[in-house]
Order: structure tokens, then sequence, then C-alpha cells
């Protein structure tokens, strides 16, 4: 019987073994990968910023990408891709994910600061389309709303399946508000214990290309990336609802929602209610994280964001599926192969 439970024993130390070199080594390729693969932008502080930045030569415009919470900027990829070439492109990750510098400060205007400096580096007075997917959806129409001279020179806000703040904080103590931290707890957890590397938390299908599989992956299995997010599901809370935006609106939301659909699609709509130029768009058959990292929903966001920005406001949705037509009009058709 001692023999057994030592045999037992052993086994349990050997696979906890190998899941921990497991997640050490894959976090090492993946920061080496991503080394090789990015750029570096360095602040005025010295600190750095992973960004991934492509301006073509003949460029009219830039979309500046804004992540959702916890998500690298590789999720843009497929939306990157589907650009015209007449529009260049900037993305990151904030600070203390990926490569980016870690740093004790944090908050809204933080955030305002350094989209600021990327624009100020990157777009060089080319007009500007601001577009983010979850939270990143609210930070870049905040940016445009509420940081001082930032709606001059963006010609359009695109919101991706954007997370509604005062929804969210009305969400405090509620079922859905605990499973989300604690969500977030377990997967520190796993990436601690290098489960990540077995177990992606997201993109469970690898819907992109074998590069940006391995580098999300890697991603995700920093337990890091889920301390940081955590921290910004919580801060997320004390952010200001969104009263009115002074630009070109378009909001892009997912047909299936986790909870109940029409709640959702509700909320989404009370977004585009901030521009005076908005339109509302529901992608048929995408989830919130699918509208990202499948390809075909993911052409269809890069359609909005390329596209002639709303005039005045549609006042109702518009549902599209893979299969339709564009929705609107690019100035130069090529896509970025």
């Amino acid at each position: 019987m001692a023999s057994l439970e030592r045999q037992f024993a052993v086994g349990i130390s050997g696979l906890a073994g190998a899941s921990l070199l497991a997640g050490a080594v894959m976090r090492f390729t993946g920061r080496r990968e991503r080394a090789r693969r990015f750029m570096l932008h360095e602040r005025p502080d010295g600190s750095l910023i992973e960004v991934a930045v492509d301006i073509p030569p003949k460029a009219r415009r830039i979309v500046l990408l804004d992540n959702g919470m916890g998500m690298p900027h590789e999720y843009w990829d497929w939306v990157c891709g589907a650009l015209p070439a007449d529009m260049g492109y900037v993305r990151f990750n904030a600070p203390g994910y990926g490569l980016s510098t870690p740093t004790t400060q944090y908050g809204l205007e933080r955030h305002f600061a350094l989209l600021q400096e990327l624009r100020e580096t990157y777009a060089a007075g080319l007009p500007l389309v601001l577009a983010g997917h979850s939270l990143g959806g609210y930070l870049v129409a905040a940016y445009a709303s509420l940081h001082p001279g930032a709606a001059e020179g963006v010609s359009a806000v695109v919101m991706v399946d954007a997370t509604d703040v005062a929804h969210l904080r009305s969400s405090r103590r509620s079922e859905v508000d605990r499973w989300s931290q604690q969500s977030m707890i377990m997967e520190q957890v796993y990436a601690l214990a290098g489960l990540s590397a077995f177990r992606p938390a997201l993109n469970k299908n690898k819907t992109y290309r074998p590069d940006i599989n391995r580098s999300s992956t890697a991603f995700l299995a920093e337990p890091r990336t889920w301390a940081l997010a955590y921290r910004d599901y919580r801060d997320a809370m004390t952010y200001p609802a969104l009263t009115a935006l002074d630009v070109p609106l378009s909001v892009v939301t997912a047909e299936n929602n986790h909870g109940d659909n029409a709640a959702h699609h509700a909320v989404q709509a009370k977004m585009a209610a901030l521009s005076k130029s908005s339109r509302h768009q529901i992608i048929d058959g995408a989830d919130h994280e699918s509208l990202l990292t499948v390809q075909a929903h993911a052409e269809k966001v890069a359609e909005v964001i390329a596209g002639d920005p709303p005039t005045e406001r549609t006042g109702s949705e518009r549902r599209q599926s893979a299969g339709d037509r564009p929705a609107a009009k690019t100035a130069a058709g090529a896509k970025r192969s």
C-alpha cells in the first residue's frame, strides 16, 4: 500500500513538474517570438510599449486599435489584414501586457495619455479612426469624448461589442460579477501552474494563423495577464458613463451573447445614441470573441472601420451575415495579403 502511495505521489509530482515546465517554456518562447515580430515604442519616461504598426507609403488615414480587457493586440490580426491599401493601423499592448513595461500607475487618464502619445507619434496628422473591442471600445470613445482636444482630427469612432460601464457597474455583486472575478483569479492560478499551456482560455478553436495562435496562447499563459485583467475589471467599475460623442460613431454588435441577446442589443443600441451621426450594425452568427477571431466576422468589422462614417443617426439596426455585401464603400478596394 505504501508503495502504491509512493508511486501515486511520484506520478502527481511528475505531472506537476511537467505542467510547470511546459508553462515556463511557452512563456519564454512566446516572449522571444514577440520580441522578434513586434516593435517597442519608447515613452518619454523610458518605459516601453509593445506595438504593431503598418502605415503604407500612400496611406490617407490611420486606425488606432484598442484591445479588449486582457487581450493581446494580435487579436486584431484578421481585421488588419482586411483593411484597404490606403489605411494604416497602429495596435498596442497596454503597460504590463505582453512586452510592455509594467507600471504601478494606471487608470483612465493614464490610458488617454498613452492613446494621445501613440497618435502623435504614428498618425502624423492623417485623419484618424479610433476603434476598440469590448472595454477598448469604451476607452476609445471616452478618449474622444473626455480628453481635451482629442476629437479634433478624429474622423470616426468604432465601438466593437463595447463595454457599457454603467451596465457593468450595475452588475456589481451579482452572480455575473462574482463569476467574472472568480474566473480571472482561476485563470491566473492555471497560468501559474502551467495549465494554460494545455487549455488556452480563449480562441479555443484556433482560428488564426499558426503564428498568431502561438503568440496569443503564450500571452494567456502569463499569470500577469490575468492579474492585470482583474485589476482593469475592478478599475472599470469606477469609469464615468459616456453622455455624448461629438464625432461620427459606428456601433458593431455580436448577435449572440452569453446572456440575454435582446438585453445585450438594447445596451449596444443605447451606445449608438451617444452621437448625432451614428449607425448600429449587428453581425449575425457572431459572439463577443468571434467578432475578431473568426475571419468572416472580422472582415465585416474591417468594412465598418474603413467605410464612410455615418452622416446622421440611422435610428435602426442593420444586420449583416458573412455572406452579405459590404455595408459601406472602402476607398481602395485592395486588401492586405
